[in-house]
């Protein structure tokens, strides 16, 4: 196999992603501690200039440290740190891969997101927490089971297409964003929209926000840095006052 090139990607202990890493491993906490995360899923970051990221190391995101990520390339080349990268890197490589906007990636087995990527019922947005959610709703990516080729990644990717995200059919969710903090709040979000449009099934029709009501709103109408303040500072520890 021909050596990863590492053109343009810093070495793995290079201080200049200490901070990256420490987001990284920030937000997998958050995910854990609002209820998204169990044993699996993971969350990743772009390094900066690089067709490279950061990800855990196949460990639960509860347990994620500075000792339990991976560095790869995008086509899953081992680049630094643990070299037991997940099972499904290719979610995070050809989301990324395909577009260059995107510097996160968040797989999750949300209990809402697998609930709606089976039902005949879109998951749409109720409320302006939703506002990055299109009119229709979230598309659902259709093969069942893991992705763990690039080309079930690169079809993966298609399904999100220039949204911010996909559910998965019978297994959970994949969510992008412009940086950690976007992603992770986002995530979160898929997840209470979609407990929201449960309940509110139970009672009728619900009254949807309109294309026209979500354009207004606007996809980052909140401010990233205020919701991630308020989920730091439900962590415990010094993550708190990071």
């Amino acid at each position: 196999m021909a050596a990863p090139d590492r053109s343009g990607v810093p070495a793995y202990d290079d201080p200049a992603l200490d901070q990256l890493k420490h987001d990284l491993v920030t937000g997998c906490h958050v995910l854990d501690r609002e209820g998204i995360t169990d044993g699996w899923g993971h969350l990743s970051v772009r390094v900066p200039g690089a067709d490279a990221f950061l990800t855990i190391a196949r460990v639960s995101p509860r347990l994620a440290d500075l000792d339990h990520l991976v560095l790869l390339d995008f086509d899953g080349q081992y680049l630094g740190g643990r070299n037991t990268p997940p099972f499904e890197w290719p979610i995070h490589a050809r989301a990324m891969k395909a577009r260059p906007d995107v510097q996160s990636v968040c797989h999750t087995h949300s209990l809402w997101s697998v609930l709606f990527s089976v039902l005949p019922i879109p998951l749409r947005a109720l409320h302006n927490y939703g506002a990055f959610i299109p009119p229709d709703g979230l598309p659902v990516f259709q093969t069942a089971g893991l992705i763990t080729t690039p080309e079930l990644g690169d079809a993966l990717a298609a399904t999100i297409g220039q949204g911010p995200a996909a559910l998965m059919r019978s297994h959970g969710d994949t969510v992008v964003g412009g940086s950690i903090q976007e992603t992770v709040q986002r995530t979160i979000r898929v997840a209470r929209m979609g407990q929201l449009e449960h309940l509110a099934l139970l009672h009728g029709e619900p009254h949807y926000l309109s294309a026209d009501e979500l354009a207004a709103m606007g996809p980052s109408s909140l401010d990233p840095m205020r919701g991630w303040g308020y989920y730091l500072s439900r962590l415990p520890g010094e993550e708190a006052g990071a």
